[in-house]
């Protein structure tokens, strides 16, 4: 009750005691004792040959329509939660309705469907086949009544359901069926167990339609409902004892199924399998000392046979093994083989029909108006892009277009090729594409080895040589130790390991990062980044890395694409983007300052190495003076970049005359290292206009944003806080001017 109100208890109460207090009523009528003459008692009337016939045919009819339910309800509520189609609310509705109809209605509709007369049963009739007033028309009539409470409890399941972890599932290699079977059945469980104890209790109770399509026979039709109903006035002892006895049936059943070993879903069962010998199947870890563990550090074969081109060189990456040269051409990087051969070396590069296997091109054309991106991106053999943009911009929308995990009317003015073939109508299995997102998305009903062999027997391979795969890789990435875990026993850096580990088992020809290391904490990140970035080192694989952290750009990529409202506004090695970013995203990840702009006048020779120009920034009416080295033309696009340690702040107005200086309003202060970094957007006033002090001006939202680091000290001295204005300065000789 410590985060409940106390005066819930009361309409709770109230609302158990309605339901328990005529159960009780009932119960204190039961005659347990038999009379003097040895007749009578519970247990005489529960025994008779009517009560016993009754109670057997109830058992075995509602588990036949409960079955029933699960084999039509379950493919029900997977197609209402899982796809979209034109009138699927009156197709729900329509699912739905025998939960609002009367029970003698839907009994009345049965009847006139399959009775002698009926639409169906006519047809029927000529084949000598006769549902109506037989077991048969019991179970339909229980099936009827009880469909609906397993597929809104399955559907609401569903709908709840992280989608993710089925695109992964197809990524990995796996066919919708096993996606069905192996991912989302297994993560529903507690639902369908759920929905199938409603859809059974339901079914046991019910009386209105059974009775009006299937009669009342003893032994054949006449289930407990109906003999309770019978006896209510032939025997009201009769009736009490046998309510009794289904009142008992039905809550030692819901008890034993709904239990919280069963229905808490995996969680419950992680003791029982962590107790448990190693086994085979997907979701045990083998016996480990069976597979060969490949050393972290283990040497690596050479030979990788190289682009045509020279391979870009790595940014902020070790420098891999030297190339050689061969009869195919200049060798490459080296390379790491998945799956891994049995004495635990890996290989170089994948050996196809004697041929070596290179890494592949990537081709994108992704245009999706829905989401408003456009964008057509090329990325060479083996190489490391890094995506970069606000959040909105298209980053993830463009990684769900090259593994094809977007809606198929979403990808109509869309293309995608690998290594030249267009895959744009290829399934998610059929690309070889992983794909990794902020969360894990571990199985939480598999061990870590089951979840890394996934996708090798998703595509194929035995057992046996799956397991193999999957301890050779979890070696790899240094996690090999946690093989027969559960994914649920795992903290947030080791699941993200192992999650690189199962991509990395299927050996893909493109990788697809979508911001992995976002949600782990500084020290964990930067282990995980060290897995990344061996595995590229070791195995270079063409990559596309969504990130927001810096170093993630240094220490993994190859070349960095700013997107921006769905377009890419900036491209070009990952060292040029940092070190001259020409987007406001760009110089924020690079923790510089940027303003955008024309060129407004250029002073000394164009053609100089070096020469100052002037900038008019963008929506306001001021400048920035800087220098170029380049050549620049009146009128062009540019931009301004300086750090914010080369920005002085002021609270009055900067005397003389300073080259750059602008009035701004603080937006922000935040601690920065050692030093707090003060951030502001820019004022249209020229300096002396007026007195610096709390702001009256109302500043647009895409006016210039800057920032400025100052010591904690200065920050108190000059009373910097939100919505304070003030002066950044900044010298001319500080502020370089590129063009965009």
């Amino acid at each position: 009750m410590r985060s409940l109100p106390r005066w819930l208890l009361v309409p709770a109460v109230l609302g158990a005691l309605f339901v328990v207090v005529p159960l009780v009523a009932m119960i204190a009528r039961v005659d347990v004792a038999p009379d003097p003459d040895g007749t009578g008692g519970l247990w005489s009337l529960v025994t008779s040959p009517g009560a016993v016939d009754a109670l057997w045919l109830s058992l075995r009819t509602s588990l036949a329509a409960t079955a029933c339910c699960v084999v039509v309800g379950a493919p029900m509520a997977l197609v209402l939660a899982r796809t979209t189609f034109p009138g699927q609310q009156v197709a729900r509705a329509l699912v739905l309705l025998p939960l609002v109809l009367p029970p003698v209605v839907g009994g009345i509709a049965l009847l006139y469907t399959f009775g002698r007369r009926g639409l169906i049963g006519q047809h029927l009739e000529v084949l000598g086949i006769e549902i109506a007033f037989t077991t048969t028309a019991v179970v339909l009539a229980q099936t009827f009544v009880a469909l609906p409470f397993l597929v809104l409890s399955l559907e609401g399941a569903l709908r709840t359901q992280d989608t993710r972890f089925e695109d992964v599932a197809a990524t990995l290699g796996a066919r919708p069926t096993t996606v069905l079977r192996r991912v989302t059945l297994p993560r529903v469980l507690p639902a369908l167990l759920s929905g199938s104890v409603l859809a059974f209790a339901r079914a046991l109770g019910e009386f209105g339609a059974t009775i009006t399509f299937a009669g009342a026979l003893q032994g054949v039709t006449q289930t407990l409902p109906l003999e309770i109903y019978l006896q209510r006035s032939a025997d009201p002892d009769a009736a009490v004892a046998l309510s009794f006895v289904l009142v008992v049936v039905a809550v030692v059943i819901t008890a034993a199924v709904h239990g919280p070993r069963v229905l808490d879903g995996v969680g419950a069962r992680t003791t029982a399998h962590r107790r448990s010998a190693p086994g085979s199947g997907w979701g045990r870890a083998p016996d480990l000392p069976s597979a060969p563990l490949v050393p972290r550090d283990a040497p690596a074969r050479p030979a990788t046979v190289g682009r045509a081109s020279p391979p870009r060189p790595l940014v902020g990456r070790r420098a891999s093994a030297a190339p050689a040269t061969t009869a195919h051409g200049t060798l490459g990087r080296v390379g790491l083989l998945g799956p891994f051969p049995e004495d635990g070396r890996h290989d170089a590069t994948r050996v196809i029909a004697g041929e070596v296997e290179m890494p592949a091109s990537l081709a994108v054309r992704a245009v999706v108006p829905s989401r408003g991106l456009d964008v057509d991106l090329v990325v060479a053999p083996g190489e490391v892009v890094a995506v970069l943009g606000e959040n909105g911009s298209g980053k993830s929308t463009l990684l769900q277009a090259v593994a094809g995990l977007l809606p198929p009317h979403e990808m109509r003015a869309a293309r995608v090729t690998i290594d030249g073939a267009d895959v744009t109508r290829e399934p998610p299995r059929g690309r070889r594409v992983a794909w990794l997102s902020q969360r894990p998305l571990l199985f939480e009903h598999l061990s870590v080895v089951g979840n890394v062999a996934f996708g090798p027997r998703a595509r194929g391979d035995g057992r046996d040589s799956a397991n193999a795969t999957a301890l050779g890789v979890l070696a790899h990435v240094g996690v090999a130790d946690l093989a027969a875990r559960r994914a649920t026993d795992l903290s947030g850096g080791q699941a993200q390991r192992v999650s690189i580990a199962r991509a990395l088992a299927t050996d893909p020809r493109v990788l697809l990062l979508d911001e992995p290391l976002a949600s782990l904490d500084v020290g964990v990140a930067q282990r995980v980044r060290t897995v990344l970035h061996d595995a590229q080192r070791t195995r270079p694989r063409t990559t596309l890395l969504v990130t927001h952290d810096l170093l993630d750009v240094l220490l993994l990529a190859d070349r960095a694409v700013v997107l921006e409202d769905g377009r890419v506004v900036e491209d070009g090695p990952a060292a040029e983007v940092l070190t001259r970013p020409r987007s406001r995203f760009a110089a924020r990840l690079a923790g510089v300052n940027l303003l955008a702009g024309v060129v407004s006048d250029v002073t000394g020779e164009v053609d100089a190495v070096e020469h100052e120009a002037a900038l008019s920034i963008d929506g306001t009416a001021t400048g920035v003076l800087g220098t170029a080295g380049e050549p620049l033309a009146v009128g062009s696009a540019a931009v301004a970049v300086f750090e914010p340690r080369a920005v002085a702040v002021h609270r009055a107005t900067p005397e003389g005359s300073p080259r750059n200086a602008w009035r701004v309003v603080v937006t922000s202060v935040e601690p920065h290292g050692p030093l707090l970094r003060v951030w502001a957007r820019v004022v249209s006033d020229e300096p002396g206009a007026r007195t610096p002090g709390a702001a009256t001006a109302v500043v647009p939202d895409d006016a210039p944003h800057l920032a400025a680091d100052l010591t904690p000290r200065a920050v108190a001295e000059l009373r910097v806080a939100p919505g304070e204005s003030v002066w950044f300065v900044v010298k001319a000789a500080e502020v370089r001017i590129h063009a965009r």
